[in-house]
């Protein structure tokens, strides 16, 4: 009750700022999916009784009728060997093939198969949506009778509804196999175990066997329709399997973001200029983590990947962090090695930690220089390995402390590359890979650590309870049940008021940055974007996505060649990034944070019209494309090339959300009212500064908490960043006083209001604020 009161305070309050614009910040309105409720939601599983039987020879004849429309699709392995089989279907005579993202694999050449025996290599990714695991491809149909299967209405799919499925289950490929809808339904989070790997959208539940290898394959209807597409199956449970809806197919055709292969061929690769990944297992990189899966072709699932950077002579030091998703697995550093067969392994198996020399192929060259129990190691999160390699001296660190030191003498010595190892069926992500003379983590000043853990527990005292004191409590069990309840409350609200400092702690140096970084006279906005999206991530791999940024100018600026004139420059940054990356606007999950992120934009290659133009307008920067500025339409943000001498006269007008798309000003006039409901003036088509820009950004994350995630306290950290930029900005420290409120923090209310009434900003009625300010009291015990 009190959470509603406060939420209507909130409301209320922000009515009485002139003109309503409080909420003007977020970037763009945004596709909206209106769902209906799901009537079948306590569905069980199978096939629904009363199901209808499908009339006698309607299966040979839709599968006659369809076979010519179905596809196999193989992913090709790195060796040119064929590394797993999926299925996929025709939906134009011009190439295009519906299937799952995860048949085609990010990063991998593609090879699709016909019915009658023909095939071709996949020549581009038409469109592909993480979101909902759907891709669509595309082959050369010269040569080819294609068949294109119709796409049916998945909103008149009815539970009990009879259907078909097409696919190639363990690699026996065009089977077919009947079943039933047995509901439309949104999986609970845990369904799969993590909800991170559980859709959050509408699927069509099917009664059917599915097996390995028909993902990717069309459920029809008795029309021969295809009304969805198989995408996963229980673990456990048979016949119970899951396809997401034909309609969301639909956005990817509408709207592609077509990315030839041998880009597509990048995506989740290591780049290797970097890294080559040796002796099988599947390595690749999202973020700034390495992920290795597979069994390796090397002796006991051996597979280490190779760096590529230079290893200092005699004596360095190598490490990172890693974390194995079963400790049965072994994973770890690779050292002195010969790029082969022949390298040291440091690395936690079984628990252990474990310090081999490999000097051939196969065990009978495997020597175990030693193997230990260290209270070190973490079991089941991430792990700072570190070695110190002095010659034929080796010493090893967990976690900043040393659990051995080997002298090998007539080892493999101090030369040769570097990189990473597995063994076994492990799965292992790494992190922070470095290598120099010495990685040492600095320690924090004893007498400072003092200081900072009287001070922590000054904040938050807690007293330990010995034995005897347990039985003196047991003697009066209800009275003491109650107190310890009150005990433990008290002790939450500390620990939630030590998170937090942490927060707060964590929002003031980002904003230090952030405030630095705007006072420069060449600003980086994608730097500012990092830090930005290192509020919600303090374990951003800021360099990682540095070196990513620098990396993708260094492509646009050998893609644009001897391009002269700025015009020819521009168009060629907007091919290279649209059409030949895919970069494009998020269709499904519009109001993600992630789309805030620019390091999200650089993974996934699609966020909000602002982060994507942040991504263009920098790399236009550092390749010296002049006139190329942010312009603030209202709820889409657009980039616009300006010309003249002061570099304030309106050329062109690019729309990245849309995939880079040229439009004019009346175009951009249409989007600013259907978005927002604003005409756009004039001044809307002025350049934006930066300061503007990053203030919108956060403005965004702001509406992202309190418009759509009706969760205004999560609103503070990016409000706190706004005031730091422009201390003098009345809308966010309105915003700001009102959510304190709502935490209860009498003094920051204050503070914040009475600023407001002393310096008294344009757009606020002062007569109402005062009224507000003077009725505190009151409203800080209604919220209570």
């Amino acid at each position: 009750m009190a959470k509603n009161k406060s939420i209507s305070i909130l409301a209320l309050a922000l009515g009485w700022v002139a003109g309503s614009a409080w909420l003007f910040g977020q970037d763009e309105k945004g596709p909206k999916t209106n769902l209906p409720p799901d009537p079948f939601k306590d569905a069980e599983s199978g096939e629904v009784e009363g199901a209808r039987f499908i009339p006698p020879g309607k299966i040979a004849e839709l599968t006659k009728k369809l076979k010519p429309s179905l596809v196999s699709i193989v992913q090709i392995g790195r060796d040119g060997d064929d590394r797993g089989t999926g299925s996929g279907f025709v939906i134009s005579k011009d190439g295009l093939i519906a299937t799952n993202l995860h048949v085609i694999g990010e990063g991998r050449s593609v090879r699709v198969e016909f019915s009658d025996g023909e095939s071709r290599e996949v020549k581009a990714v038409h469109a592909w949506d993480r979101h909902y695991d759907l891709a669509v491809v595309k082959v050369d149909p010269k040569g080819l009778d294609l068949k294109p299967m119709k796409i049916g209405d998945s909103e008149t799919v009815t539970q009990g509804q009879l259907i078909l499925g097409f696919g190639s289950p363990r690699g026996l490929k065009f089977s077919v196999v009947s079943g039933v809808v047995s509901a439309i339904r949104e999986l609970d989070e845990d369904f799969l175990g993590d909800a991170e790997d559980t859709p959050d959208y509408p699927m069509i539940q099917i009664a059917m066997p599915i097996e390995q290898g028909n993902s990717g394959g069309p459920i029809v209807n008795l029309e021969g329709e295809a009304i969805g597409i198989v995408t996963l199956k229980h673990m456990r449970t048979r016949n119970l399997g899951f396809a997401v809806r034909s309609s969301d197919l639909e956005p990817l055709l509408k709207k592609p973001n077509s990315t030839p292969m041998n880009r597509w061929k990048t995506i989740g690769s290591l780049d290797p200029r970097d890294w080559t990944p040796k002796m099988g297992a599947t390595w690749t990189q999202n973020g700034g983590t390495i992920q290795v899966n597979g069994f390796g072709s090397g002796f006991g699932g051996r597979s280490i990947c190779v760096s590529e950077i230079d290893v200092p002579k005699d004596k360095f030091d190598l490490a990172v962090r890693v974390k194995l998703d079963n400790e049965a697995g072994a994973a770890g550093l690779m050292f002195s090695s010969d790029g082969g067969d022949v390298h040291y392994g440091f690395y936690p198996t079984n628990g252990q930690i474990r310090l081999t020399r490999f000097e051939g192929p196969d065990v009978n060259s495997w020597t175990i220089l030693e193997t230990l129990d260290s209270e070190a190691y973490k079991i089941g999160t991430w792990n700072r390995l570190r070695v110190r390699v002095d010659g034929d001296e080796i010493t090893g660190f967990v976690n900043g402390k040393k659990v051995l030191k080997v002298k090998d003498d007539g080892g493999l010595g101090a030369g040769g590359k570097v990189g990473l190892c597995k063994f076994r069926q492990t799965e292992a992500g790494f992190r922070g890979f470095k290598i120099g003379k010495d990685l040492t983590v600095a320690t924090i000043d004893e007498e400072l650590m003092t200081k900072l853990g009287d001070a922590i527990d000054a904040l938050a005292a807690a007293e330990k309870q010995d034995q005897k004191l347990v039985d003196q409590l047991g003697a009066e069990t209800d009275t003491s049940r109650a107190l310890l309840e009150k005990k433990a409350k008290q002790l939450e609200a500390q620990a939630a008021e030590l998170r937090k400092l942490g927060v707060d702690l964590h929002t003031g140096r980002v904003a230090k940055n952030l405030s630095k970084l705007l006072e420069k006279e060449e600003i980086d906005l994608f730097e500012a974007g990092l830090q930005i999206a290192w509020i919600d991530n303090p374990e951003l791999d800021l360099p990682h996505y540095r070196n990513r940024f620098d990396r993708l100018e260094n492509d646009a600026r050998e893609f644009m060649g001897e391009k002269k004139t700025d015009t020819e420059r521009l168009e060629s940054l907007r091919y290279f990034l649209f059409e030949e990356n895919g970069f494009h606007g998020s269709r499904s999950e519009y109001y993600h944070h992630a789309n805030s992120y620019v390091n999200s934009v650089l993974d996934d290659r699609e966020g909000l019209p602002i982060t994507l133009s942040v991504v263009f307008m920098e790399l236009a920067r550092r390749l010296e494309i002049k006139g190329v500025k942010g312009v603030p339409l209202p709820g889409h943000f657009l980039v616009g090339r300006f010309a003249g001498e002061k570099q304030d006269e309106l050329k062109e007008l690019v729309d990245v959300f849309e995939s880079g798309k040229i439009i004019d000003r009346e175009e951009a006039e249409k989007i600013a009212w259907s978005t927002s409901g604003v005409y756009a003036t004039d001044d809307h088509f002025e350049p934006a500064g930066e300061v503007e820009i990053v203030i919108r950004m956060l403005r965004n994350l702001i509406g992202l908490e309190i418009d759509n995630g009706r969760n205004p306290e999560g609103a503070t950290q990016y409000l706190d960043l706004v005031l730091a930029i422009a201390p003098d900005s009345a809308q966010e420290r309105f915003q700001r006083s009102l959510i304190r409120i709502q935490m209860k923090n009498r003094t920051g209310a204050e503070e914040d209001l009475d600023w407001l009434l002393e310096n008294r900003p344009a757009g606020i009625d002062y007569n109402r604020l005062q009224m507000f300010r003077d009725r505190l009291d009151e409203i800080i015990g209604e919220n209570e």
